[in-house]
């Protein structure tokens, strides 16, 4: 389970250029050009990337490949930029180019700096065939130095088929590792690219010494089927993101999936997003989901050996192989791991193969873990087929310091809340619940059949002499539903319900003041966005740290009205109703005075998802406004957001869809009325004309049809068309 990278090194050859030029070029490259053209307009662009490399370029020049072209090479970056002048490398035209280098790199810049990558896709022969890095930075020294190098910008890549590293950017020391003296490369970001396909590892970090590389930002990047390497055996493979060396660095929005199923080492194994000898860094708001591995490990999240002052908190894991919130201390690492945060992730069922949920292991290298806070996290765990999880393992002594607090554990079918074989963690103010399974919770040889046995025999679970901890269930909103992105919804996670906590929950305002008996500051907001309450103030237990312990009646999660044939369609859903007695529908044609239209009966008491709909007979030949009264059983009501339909083209008349936006794996309604008995073509495209799915069904008029989205479609806007002999309705439907 440790996970510290040895990097095999492929020997490079480069050149620093010389020489200044006072006025920046930008240079053009396209098939069409001729290497003996001076470079410098479309029109006298250059053929190749040979010639690219031969060319001295100067701070602030600009290498430009013609969109939509391959070029066959590698691009060798021998020229330094500055910060404020760097070189850039890039596309021109609407489309990408596409950089086609066999069994070679796609990029290399031996011993420079200052220099940007911008909208390429570099492709390798394959991860079987090409045994090289897609992108790799990597800076040589044979003497100690200080000097760093600077400003490396790699934006909206997309880099396959390599059998090395999709992206490394590494120091290195041919002499010797001069401890102590960091040098490395600043300000490095990596934003809005896509490694895949390839062997070792997607996005990758080393450093000579320790804390090498200053500032890094790793934002929006996707990385997948990154498969590892079978015939590596001393080190693991097979990662999405990882970071290592780095000082002051921050990991957000991204994603790692279907990494790592060719691991081969014995005792540590990939994951999907993690770190180690790193300094204040912060891993948030990513998702790691279905990694592998082919020995051990294969997780969503960790934080490695020698890790200090670093952070793991907004995070999604679900589906790994392995842990899906891991602190590790590998054999030899550096210094001790501590001042280690995780906080507000979601773990849902991960260890399907190896570990926990939470998995904390330390070999004792550099004095172990120590001074780790682990709390207001939400875990889910179900059984595995082919493994037996447990929702917390510590794995081992030499950890210290550190306690689990104000989460939440709840399991299925009798899966374990704890294995502890260190007997070092604190344990206080958490949540389990067994939903009605025999659970257990063991330390060392004991297993304990209940909470109070637990707390009875070891002391767990209680503060100043006073019992401490719930086993209840904590009433989730959508527990295990699985697969979802909560940050496909926007900036406001509010909006993501699984994991929040229903308005009856026991856990809302149960929650430890983790601020004035601890000294923790919380945070700004919670997992959902929720602002956190001051120190003295209730607060809940679970990632849902924050939001009103006293939630309205009916939580509404969608109101819209759409034209129809002849008639506005009304359509909202709630995720949540306690004591609703009616909703009102109420149409304006000023946006100012509105009047009632209808009213529809409601749910009474609900904690699953309900949708709703009423059709208006009304002509819309103007802008019409209508909103939603929500009234209560004690006569107190609500008010719905405004929504305007306006009059439409008699194609978007007769073409309607429910829910939109909609979720992948859902159920699109299409109210086809007006084509009641005609078989009709319902076709889904992206934007770029592929087509995601293509159903023959025929139309009712009392209901509407059922389309299934695909679960594994990706998020973003699509095209629904319905085909009617000769006729063809289009609308644009967007998937979270």
């Amino acid at each position: 389970m440790q996970k510290f990278l040895t990097c095999l090194l492929p020997l490079i050859c480069g050149f620093m250029g010389s020489g200044q030029s006072a006025l920046a070029t930008t240079y053009f490259v396209s098939p069409s050009g001729n290497d003996s053209y001076d470079g410098t307009s479309v029109q006298t662009a250059w053929q190749s990337i040979n010639r690219v490399n031969q060319a001295v370029l100067q701070p602030g020049d600009k290498v430009l490949f013609e969109g939509a072209q391959t070029f066959s090479g590698t691009i060798d970056a021998n020229e330094r930029g500055t910060p404020e002048k760097p070189i850039v490398y890039s596309s021109y035209g609407k489309e990408t180019a596409i950089i086609s280098s066999g069994i070679q790199q796609g990029f290399i810049a031996f011993n420079t700096d200052a220099i940007e990558i911008r909208r390429l896709k570099f492709m390798g022969a394959g991860r079987d065939s090409n045994q090289a890095a897609g992108v790799f930075f990597y800076r040589e020294e044979n003497t100690p130095t200080t000097t760093p190098f600077r400003h490396i910008l790699i934006d909206s890549l997309e880099v396959s088929g390599y059998q090395s590293y999709g992206i490394v950017v590494g120091s290195h020391s041919a002499a010797v590792s001069f401890w102590g003296f960091a040098y490395g490369y600043d300000d490095v970001r990596i934003t809005n690219t896509i490694t895949h396909d390839n062997g070792d590892t997607g996005i990758f970090s080393y450093g000579a010494t320790l804390h090498a590389h200053h500032n890094w930002y790793v934002a929006n990047c996707k990385s997948y089927n990154n498969s590892g390497l079978y015939s590596v055996t001393d080190r693991n493979t097979g990662s999405g993101i990882v970071l290592a060396n780095v000082d002051s660095g921050v990991i957000e929005e991204c994603e790692a999936y279907n990494n790592g199923w060719l691991s081969k080492h014995s005792y540590t194994g990939p994951a999907g997003i993690w770190a180690y000898a790193c300094n204040d860094l912060i891993i948030q708001k990513c998702e790691s989901h279905h990694n592998h591995s082919g020995t051990i490990d294969g997780g969503g999240f960790d934080l490695d050996g020698g890790c200090t002052n670093s952070m793991l908190q907004y995070n999604y894991s679900h589906d790994n192989d392995g842990p899906g919130l891991m602190l590790a201390q590998y054999n030899g690492a550096p210094v001790a791991m501590e001042n280690l945060t995780i906080r507000y992730n979601i773990s849902e069922n991960d260890a399907r193969k190896y570990g926990s949920s939470i998995l904390l292991w330390s070999s004792g290298a550099g004095g172990g873990i120590r001074g780790a806070n682990i709390y207001h996290n939400s875990v889910y765990l179900a059984p595995s087929t082919s493994y037996s999880p447990v929702a917390v393992y510590v794995a081992s002594p030499s950890i210290t310091e550190t306690a689990l607090r104000n989460n939440v554990f709840q399991t299925t079918g009798g899966v374990p809340m704890l294995l502890d074989q260190g007997g070092g963690v604190t344990f206080q103010g958490n949540c389990y619940w067994g939903s009605g399974s025999p659970t257990s919770w063991r330390q060392w040889s004991s297993t304990f059949s209940s909470l109070e046995e637990w707390r009875a025999n070891t002391g767990a679970e209680r503060l100043n002499g006073a019992n401490s901890g719930l086993y209840t269930d904590p009433k989730f909103i959508s527990p295990g539903v699985g697969g979802t992105n909560p940050w496909g919804v926007g900036s406001s996670l509010s909006s993501w319900k699984p994991y929040q906590l229903q308005a009856t929950s026991p856990l809302l305002g149960a929650g430890l003041d983790l601020q004035t008996l601890f000294g923790l500051t919380l945070g700004a907001h919670d997992l959902y966005g929720f602002a956190l309450p001051p120190a003295g103030a209730p607060v809940n237990i679970g990632a849902q740290g924050g939001g009103a312990s006293n939630p309205l009646p009916v939580e509404l999660i969608r109101f819209q009205a759409k034209p129809a044939a002849n008639k506005v369609l009304v359509q909202w859903a709630t995720a949540l109703e306690l004591n609703s007695a009616f909703f009102e529908i109420q149409r304006s044609t000023d946006g100012k005075t509105f009047v009632s239209v209808a009213k529809v009966a409601a749910a009474g008491q609900s904690s699953t998802v309900r949708a709703y709909t009423w059709n208006d007979t009304y002509n819309v030949t103007q802008p019409t406004y209508y909103r939603l009264r929500q009234v209560d059983l004690d006569g107190s009501s609500h008010y719905s957001s405004v929504v305007v339909v306006a009059p439409t083209t008699a194609s978007e008349l007769a073409l309607s869809l429910f829910p939109n936006p909609a979720r992948r794996g859902s159920k699109l309604l299409l109210d086809a009325a007006s084509w009641a008995g005609q078989p009709l073509r319902v076709t889904i495209t992206n934007l770029t004309g592929q087509v995601v799915l293509q159903q023959q069904v025929v139309a009712s008029r009392t209901t509407p049809v059922a389309v299934p989205l695909p679960a594994q479609v990706s998020s973003g806007s699509y095209v629904v068309s319905v085909t009617s002999g000769n006729q063809v309705f289009r609308t644009r439907l967007v998937i979270e």
